[in-house]
């Protein structure tokens, strides 16, 4: 069994590995980074540390969310914190919509291309009662400028 966090961007769902989650928090103001790749929205100071945010939305090609104009305090918006094997940093999300307990075995693999881009692959999609998410694999941080 794994657990996955199912997330929404649009009308898709995504999940993640909760095992590459280290929390989720409401969204926050950013401080803009000059000369940033145009995935970065900018980054934040958290426990000590210093977080790097990337877009989803922009990441898949999608127009802003429309919390996007609204206080902060108002959005649906939400930061997963990130960490793979070198990396770490926050993902801006739309919502957070369930945890998943499924078996690796029903993650189906998809008849495209698994790597979305060159910061985005899947693992697969897994149908969960009639609803079909897109299982990430890895998501990279685009370190070049624009």
């Amino acid at each position: 069994m794994m657990d996955l966090i199912v997330f929404s961007i649009a009308n898709s769902q995504y999940a993640i590995n909760i095992e590459n989650v280290q929390r989720i928090i409401q969204a926050e103001e950013l401080t803009c980074i000059p000369n940033a790749n145009e995935l970065i929205d900018g980054m934040m100071s958290y426990e000590n540390s210093v977080i790097k945010v990337l877009n989803f939305r922009k990441l898949i090609g999608l127009p802003p969310h429309e919390d996007e104009d609204k206080d902060i305090e108002d959005s649906t918006l939400k930061f997963l914190f990130y960490e793979n094997t070198n990396e770490n940093f926050a993902i801006k999300v739309d919502s957070i919509d369930d945890i998943a307990h499924v078996e690796e075995s029903n993650i189906m693999n998809g008849d495209e291309d698994s790597n979305l881009s060159e910061f985005l692959e899947l693992s697969g999609i897994l149908d969960i009662d009639g609803v079909l998410i897109n299982v990430i694999k890895t998501i990279k941080l685009p370190n070049k400028e624009k």
